[in-house]
């Protein structure tokens, strides 16, 4: 018997998690690096806010509903062939974005980008489960985790420099020569990843079903505050989705070779590991999202200005993450876990304390307890959900995995989004009534701009009298930072909760307790 190497990174193996980092940073830097873009590119289309939505979510929503469908099809035709048919349509995709000549092209090709992205994602995670299935999975997962979190944490910060030193075409063109390099690159030393065990047999009712269930769940969350939340579509769309998914369930255990093996869903490791990153993502990507926004709309922070605030927190993630994951390997996942939920959550509770006259310095530390709390989980999470799969379903286990934390974005988003929205509009309403100078239609006339999206903020409030502007700005600063706060009150309440769904991980060594059978 061949023994393992003593470094977890030797014989090759260093090279093989470098050429799968790469891409997964690509992969990720995409879902927040165009937010930053989004003024330049409603100005070089002519399109309103309305249009460009979904410029931002179908990239969010192609992602979702591919993962699971795709890292299935990993399993049975290669992990390799995924990874890399995967990487050249997302470069393909990359180059047409950048290039797109309307705005309609760009959508389409947003599109493409995510097919690609769906195919290499769950990939990384089966390619390395397999590599460092003797040793060294903390390590190698804590450094996939770092590079995945911090991807998302980065996005704001390299789009504001790359637009400022060239254009808004670069956050897509950039990834043309990256992709090319990686894609020969992962030709020559990416290892052959199949498993003979597997059945050859693709699950159709279940991708239909499982593809429905999470577009139209991902479709409900994102445009739920445009339609309305209790609207006929909305409603319907949440409908629909449950429908699908209890009937994906009634499918899956009746398939003798199932998309999604649900007995995966036994073993407690494996679940509460799930249920932990869809809540870290949620808090990440929310708290992300809402901070942005609060730098540039309140603080009046450029993009470039912005993103260097954030450094703090996507600074303490790569640290901290394959810090996390080496110890994993030696202590187990559980506690790791339930402290680094517990550190998140104070981060952004520390965060809750917002103002207009908020400064530069005083986000250091909220940002840095938040980056160094999720740094302490993004490992942990994914060496113990894979520890908890079978080699030969590890396709599906990271599928699942990155479909979760996916969902967990959506709703981070969504829902911190429309309370953030909520509790503005009260808050408003409130401050106009006393106000006598505005008028009861004017008063109608501002609220209802706050609600379609139109944050005067960005240019005044069409109709209020000059003298009273200021007046008006200073009551939509103050208001937006106090609902903000009310916001990460909750962001961090949902932390806390997951710290305790942690508890629930397994004690052993990489969080394999109670490790279930290949098969049934």
């Amino acid at each position: 018997m061949k023994t393992p190497p003593t470094s977890p990174f030797a014989e090759g193996r260093g090279r093989v998690l470098l050429i799968l980092a790469i891409p997964l940073f690509m992969i990720l830097l995409d879902v927040t690096i165009v937010n930053i873009a989004v003024p330049h590119i409603m100005t070089a289309f002519n399109v309103g806010i309305s249009s460009i939505e979904w410029m931002l979510n179908v990239y969010v929503l192609v992602f979702a509903v591919l993962l699971i469908t795709l890292g299935r099809l990993g399993d049975i035709y290669g992990r390799k062939i995924l990874f890399n048919g995967g990487l050249v349509v997302f470069t393909l995709a990359s180059l047409m974005c950048g290039l797109s000549p309307n705005f309609g092209f760009l959508l389409f090709s947003r599109g493409i980008q995510a097919i690609g992205a769906a195919a290499m994602m769950p990939a990384t995670l089966s390619i390395l489960n397999v590599t460092f299935s003797a040793t060294g999975r903390g390590a190698a997962l804590g450094i996939w985790g770092g590079v995945a979190g911090a991807a998302n944490a980065l996005g704001p910060i390299l789009g504001g420099i790359l637009i400022n030193v060239y254009s808004w075409h670069a956050i897509f063109l950039v990834n043309v020569p990256v992709g090319i390099l990686a894609f020969f690159a992962a030709v020559r030393i990416l290892p052959n990843s199949t498993e003979p065990r597997v059945t050859k047999h693709i699950d159709y009712p279940g991708v239909v079903t499982v593809s429905v269930a999470l577009f139209a769940l991902t479709f409900a969350l994102v445009e739920g505050q445009n339609f309305g939340w209790s609207s006929p579509v909305i409603v319907g769309l949440f409908a629909l989705s449950l429908l699908m998914f209890l009937g994906f369930i009634f499918i899956e255990r009746r398939e003798k070779a199932p998309l999604v093996p649900l007995f995966l869903f036994r073993n407690r490791t494996f679940t509460a590991g799930n249920i932990v990153g869809l809540i870290t993502t949620f808090g990440m990507l929310g708290t992300l999202f809402m901070v942005t926004l609060f730098l540039q709309v309140i603080l009046g922070f450029s993009a470039i200005k912005a993103g260097v605030t954030l450094v703090p927190m996507p600074a303490l993630i790569l640290v901290t993450a394959p810090l996390a994951g080496r110890l994993t390997d030696r202590i187990g996942g559980r506690w790791i876990l339930f402290t680094g939920m517990l550190t998140a959550a104070l981060g952004i509770y520390l965060l809750s304390h917002l103002s207009p006259t908020t400064s530069e310095a005083a986000l250091i530390l909220p940002l840095a307890v938040t980056g160094l709390g999720i740094g302490m989980v993004m490992a942990p999470i994914t060496t113990v959900v894979m520890a908890s799969t079978p080699v030969e379903k590890s396709g599906a286990g990271a599928g699942i995995l990155s479909t979760m934390r996916q969902v967990g974005s959506v709703l981070g988003i969504s829902i911190l989004g429309a309370l953030l929205q909520n509790r503005l509009m009260a808050n408003i309403a409130a401050g106009l009534n006393k106000v006598p100078e505005i008028a009861p239609g004017l008063r109608e006339q501002i609220l209802s701009n706050l609600s379609s999206g139109s944050l005067g903020a960005f240019g005044g409030f069409p109709g209020v009298p000059p003298a009273l502007q200021g007046e008006i700005f200073v009551l939509f600063q103050t208001e937006f930072a106090r609902s903000l706060n009310t916001v990460m009150y909750v962001a961090a309440g949902i932390l806390f909760l997951g710290a305790f769904v942690a508890l629930f991980v397994g004690t052993n060594k990489k969080g394999n307790e109670g490790n279930i059978p290949a098969a049934e």
